[in-house]
């Protein structure tokens, strides 16, 4: 395990869009390498096909530029919950997406909620995710530099 773990969560779109546009991201950032993880459809033409009930890529948003972005520092213990999410077997779905797939991780990893909810509490999207992360930045601002340091709740 690694003593400097930095996971960010990010969204290219901040509202105004329709609820099928957009997308929402992680990434994790292991003593300074970076690397992107989304939940992507099977059927998407533009992401290859990697199996039924695999949906989770990695690097297919190093080129995304993202309109909000959160980081958190993780403790050793963090980093294991990630490492175990990262690992289980997600499918996509209208109901189960790129957003709401970001928020879950960020909520069982630091205990943050950074709500995704967009339409009457049922369908996530990634304009509320972007909206919502604007929301805590600007109360609490982070950077990949000065991420927020949420490690002591694994405590709890």
């Amino acid at each position: 395990m690694s003593q400097n773990v930095i996971l960010g969560i990010h969204s290219d779109v901040l509202g105004g869009t329709g609820y099928i546009e957009g997308h929402a991201w992680i990434t994790v950032t292991r003593n300074g390498i970076t690397r992107y993880f989304g939940l992507w459809p099977d059927r998407n033409p533009a992401i290859p096909d990697n199996g039924p009930g695999w949906d989770i890529r990695q690097g297919v948003e190093r080129e995304k530029k993202p309109k909000a972005s959160r980081y958190y520092k993780l403790s050793i213990e963090q980093e294991k919950i990630l490492d175990r999410l990262l690992r289980r077997n997600v499918t996509w779905s209208p109901i189960h997406n790129c957003s709401s797939w970001a928020h879950e991780i960020i909520r069982k990893v630091v205990h943050e909620d950074v709500d995704a909810d967009d339409y009457l509490w049922f369908v996530e999207t990634p304009r509320e995710l972007g909206r919502n992360i604007v929301l805590l930045e600007a109360k609490d601002p982070t950077s990949r530099y000065r991420p927020k340091d949420l490690s002591a709740q694994d405590q709890q």
